[in-house]
Formats: structure tokens, sequence, C-alpha cells
């Protein structure tokens, strides 16, 4: 063997066991990452799903994305919303968010979910640490109320109407036709 030919097979194992070094560095860090995200109620829980999509078409179509859903010994699938934000604290949207996400999840696996879940919030600086909140989620029928609302404003056969807070409005992707009847 020439001298050339050794030094690209000494430069391709050298590649080779760097490669396999830095992926057994990298493995446990990410396990290490994940468990110290989790919320404590969940830590002997086993993570099941990562961003993962799921589907239902009835009583009403929604299609939903988990950020992660962990199985709890009882068997019980518990959801979990990640969040970055200025407020540390869970707003309506992350529960009709979670409970969509319930109801897809329950939809299509046939699976128990819980009927809460966990909002982890970090502010968005470098040294902020995750704030989880347990939230209560919406039921079943009341996420088919919503989606069957929405339905009815988009079509025109609602109208809209402001909501019991006024902080919501700027939000609101409604705010321009409540802007018009006040005019």
């Amino acid at each position: 063997m020439s001298a050339l030919a050794w030094g690209v097979c000494c430069a391709i194992a050298i590649v080779f066991f760097t490669l396999v070094i830095w992926l057994r560095w990298q493995v446990p860090r990410f396990a290490f990452a994940e468990e110290t995200s989790r919320p404590e109620a969940l830590r002997e829980a086993k993570l099941v799903y990562m961003e993962k999509l799921f589907r239902i078409s009835r009583p009403v179509g929604l299609i939903a994305k988990l950020d992660r859903a962990y199985r709890m010994p009882s068997g019980v699938i518990v959801l979990v919303e990640f969040k970055t934000r200025w407020i540390n604290q869970p707003l309506l949207s992350d529960v009709i968010q979670l409970s969509a996400q319930r109801m897809t999840v329950m939809g299509q696996t046939g699976q128990a979910v819980a009927p809460y879940g966990y909002v982890t919030v970090k502010l968005p600086t470098r040294r902020a640490l995750p704030t989880a909140h347990r939230v209560e989620l919406m039921s079943d029928e009341q996420v088919t109320d919503l989606v069957r609302r929405r339905e009815d404003l988009l079509a025109g056969r609602l109208q809209p109407h402001w909501f019991w807070s006024r902080k919501v409005c700027p939000t609101c992707a409604f705010r321009a036709q409540c802007n018009q009847l006040l005019l």
C-alpha cells in the first residue's frame, strides 16, 4: 500500500471515530435536555410522541401537531406544549391548542389522554429556565363548538362580537370587522 493510500485510510478512520465519539456525546446531551425540560410530575413518564402530527375527521376535522406527549405508568398520555414568550403564564390559546391535540390523539389512536396538560413557558433569554404550568383542558364538546363557531364566522353565518376582555382585541383575526361595526 502506498503512503498516499495509507494516509487516506488513516484520515477516514480518524473522521469515522471522531463522528462516533461526537454522536455518543450528543445522544446523552439530548436525553439530558429532554429530561430536564419535563414538568416534575412527568419524571416517571415515558416520552411517546415528539413533534408528531395527528388528524381526525369526526366529529369535526382537526389536524394537530404535538410538541411532546408522555405515557404515565398508569397508561394515560399527558400532553406538553412548549412556548417561548415574555409572559410566563399559560394563555387561553394554549389551552385550546392542547385540547384540540387531546381530541386528535384520542380520535386517531383510541388511547386515553389526560384531561389536563402542561404549558411549559421559557422566557426568550439565554439563561431562563422553563416553567411548567398545569392546565385543565376543554372537553371534546367545547372544542367541537369552537371549531363550528369558527366555521360559522368565516362563512358569514355569525357576526363576531367583542370578547370579554379588550386585551384580546389586538390579536383577534376579526378585529377589522369589529372596528367597522364601531364606525
